[in-house]
């Protein structure tokens, strides 16, 4: 619903190929949550409406309203700001790539094989927090911010143009291709094909030793398991925008503060930064 989905309508609205598994399977989720389907043709392109019962609640807009997700235009979409499981960021961002993403594969003229796999969106906060979630994962990743009116493809030979600047998520590192082919479970048959075959052929790719090169080998996530009071002492913080996570001296580390107003810091603390 965050990738093709509409969350602004009276009721929930999602835009695919019904050739697509995507489809398929917001038509399942909805059978599963009690919603009737209804669907409108458009060329290649089916609009499906997720309507409930009259005057009853409509358990679908329950369910995205509980995710923090529900009545967000396109520019404004976000993944929701809550402790998931892996098994959860896993499927959101298989969800993303299978609705507004693209595999690519080619050649150079030298022979060798370059390949990427991009996400792309209208929404810079929703861009950011999936190059964050897929380092959580161990794959890295770049956000390129391409203008108006750009082209972008995202579901094969299907290219899109946005009339606001595009925020694109790329995966383009040998090493990161290998991961994310391993990570992903896409439902949309010719991505989930054309990823497994890209990682095939780019899993004999070493990882770069250099640490110019990037650091894909050694990124390792572990979650704290404790925390203890150890009384008060001056501290500094670390203001973060855009993003929770930053790279010190070679680990990765979380912030859950976005700027040091929210965080109520001093004013003495805030003119030192």
């Amino acid at each position: 619903m965050l990738g093709d989905g509409c969350m602004t309508a009276l009721t929930p609205e999602f835009h695919g190929d019904p050739e697509d598994g995507a489809v398929a399977f917001m038509c399942d989720y909805a059978a599963k949550h009690g919603c009737r389907v209804t669907e409108t043709r458009n060329g290649k392109i089916v609009r499906l409406r997720f309507p409930f019962k009259q005057w009853k609640r409509n358990p679908l807009t329950e369910k995205l309203r509980h995710y923090d997700v529900w009545g967000k235009r396109c520019e404004m979409k976000s993944l929701p700001n809550r402790s998931f499981s892996r098994e959860f960021w896993v499927g959101a961002l298989s969800g993303l790539i299978d609705t507004d993403g693209c595999v690519r594969e080619r050649t150079n003229a030298k022979g060798t094989l370059h390949g990427c796999v991009e996400y792309a969106t209208v929404s810079r906060r929703l861009a950011e927090q999936a190059s964050d979630y897929l380092l959580r994962l161990g794959v890295t990743s770049i956000v390129r911010e391409r203008p108006a009116s750009s082209s972008c493809s995202v579901a094969g030979d299907r290219s899109i143009t946005s009339r606001r600047p595009l925020f694109v998520v790329e995966v383009n590192r040998a090493t990161a291709l290998v991961r994310l082919g391993e990570l992903l479970d896409l439902r949309v048959g010719y991505k989930a094909a054309a990823l497994s075959r890209l990682a095939g052929k780019l899993s004999h790719v070493l990882p770069a030793r250099s640490e110019m090169s990037g650091y894909d080998e050694a990124v390792a996530l572990d979650r704290i398991v404790s925390i203890a009071d150890d009384g008060e002492r001056a501290v500094y913080c670390v203001s973060v925008e855009s993003s929770t996570l930053l790279v010190v001296n070679g680990l990765v580390a979380g912030s859950r503060l976005k700027n040091l107003d929210e965080a109520e810091v001093s004013g003495e603390v805030t003119r030192a930064r």
